[in-house]
């Protein structure tokens, strides 16, 4: 897929022999797939799902560094992405792996903007959802979820509320009324 993809120069410059070794030992969808051994007559996959895919691999503590590189190179494609739902997937990617370092300042401020991106992107990402799955409802929504968390966290009640509002009047699945309604008791609790 590296070199399908055409990431051949990425892969040697980004990523010592080591990383590489480590790449290749944790990475195994599908019970494996080769990165870097043989050639790849076709696939479908773009650049940006296959990048994002393989960030997901890399969120332990440990691996996170490689995460991060990966996701910077993702980003690189997302101009070429096409399905509005490949770059929600890839803003999910990005708010699960910078979330996890939140006690950084930097990374903390990663996850949210990366959670403002995929809001932006919801109701092209929900029609795009709606035409796939017909008569299905939309699922949970990472960007809206991880936000009113770091909101309510922040004891910034009225912004948590107002996006569950929003997120729930969009139709997207989630416990919205359950936190909606700590978020009220912690507001008044507090006044």
């Amino acid at each position: 897929m590296i070199g399908y993809l055409d990431l051949s120069d990425w892969w040697f410059e980004a990523f010592t022999d080591a990383e590489r070794n480590t790449i290749r030992s944790v990475f195994k969808p599908m019970g494996g797939l080769d990165l870097d051994k043989r050639t790849i007559q076709y696939s479908d996959m773009t650049t940006l799902t296959f990048l994002t895919g393989m960030a997901g691999w890399f969120k332990k503590d440990e691996h996170r560094p490689i995460a991060y590189r990966i996701l910077e190179q993702a980003e690189h494609h997302l101009s070429s992405a096409v399905d509005p739902e490949d770059i929600h997937f890839f803003r999910q990617s990005q708010i699960e792996i910078f979330y996890r370092d939140r006690n950084s300042p930097k990374h903390l401020n990663h996850a949210i903007h990366a959670c403002e991106l995929q809001i932006a992107c919801a109701p092209v990402t929900a029609k795009s959802f709606k035409r796939r799955y017909r008569g299905e409802p939309l699922p949970s929504h990472k960007g809206y979820t991880q936000l009113a968390i770091v909101r309510e966290s922040q004891k910034d009640y009225s912004a948590a509320i107002r996006l569950c509002n929003e997120a729930k009047k969009k139709g997207w699945c989630g416990d919205w009324d359950k936190r909606i309604a700590r978020c009220e008791k912690k507001q008044i609790k507090e006044a």
